[in-house]
């Protein structure tokens, strides 16, 4: 009698796939905790239990990692523009569904480092500006809808956007996940902040 395995087949590239992102994810934990400049990839290795040599098996350099921190953020931010866009709510409710959705990977992703961008250079940053540009962009529609169906007030759109983006951006730097106030209670005052600045 024939015995069928019913576990999943090892699939190499799934397998190197997840020990990468592994890698990125614990590789940002160390540079919100000491700094991009002050992270160096033997601290990496060795947080991982890893030698420097199995590191570059998985990226070339501290800059490719810091590259895949802002392209794991913008992804998710991405989704979760996406998943106001189809709701029928006003412009203020859209606004605040998404800027509490960024909070909160702010707060508990640990791959929040949109204010580091100046240590990239060449393609890496272009495409980090890019991407950037794309989440700005997105933002700024749902800004200008609350405009104009009367839940934001009028103002110019792209200053608003700046106005508590830039605060989200800054969350990075001084937010202790230890600290003495949760992720949950941050994401809630920055909603609470940021729309009765720009309520009607």
């Amino acid at each position: 009698m024939t015995t069928i395995n019913s576990e999943q087949p090892f699939n190499r590239e799934v397998q190197y796939a997840a020990k990468r992102r592994a890698v990125i994810r614990s590789a940002a934990g160390a540079f919100r905790r000491r700094g991009y400049h002050n992270t160096s990839m033997v601290q990496i290795a060795k947080s991982l239990g890893l030698s420097k040599a199995a590191l570059y098996y998985y990226v070339k350099s501290k800059e490719e990692i810091l590259f895949e921190c802002h392209v794991m953020m913008y992804d998710a931010m991405d989704t979760a523009v996406l998943s106001v866009r189809c709701k029928g709510d006003n412009g203020l409710e859209k606004l605040k569904r998404l800027y509490g959705a960024f909070a909160a990977l702010m707060t508990r992703d640990g791959l929040a480092l949109l204010a580091d961008i100046d240590s990239l250079k060449g393609d890496f940053q272009l495409a980090v500006l890019a991407r950037r540009g794309k989440i700005e962009r997105a933002v700024n529609r749902i800004v200008e809808r609350g405009m104009k169906d009367g839940s934001i007030k009028k103002a110019d759109p792209r200053i608003t956007v700046f106005f508590f983006m830039g605060a989200l951006n800054w969350l990075n730097v001084w937010y202790e996940p230890d600290g003495r106030m949760s992720g949950e209670k941050i994401t809630e005052m920055f909603v609470e902040q940021m729309s009765e600045g720009i309520a009607s």
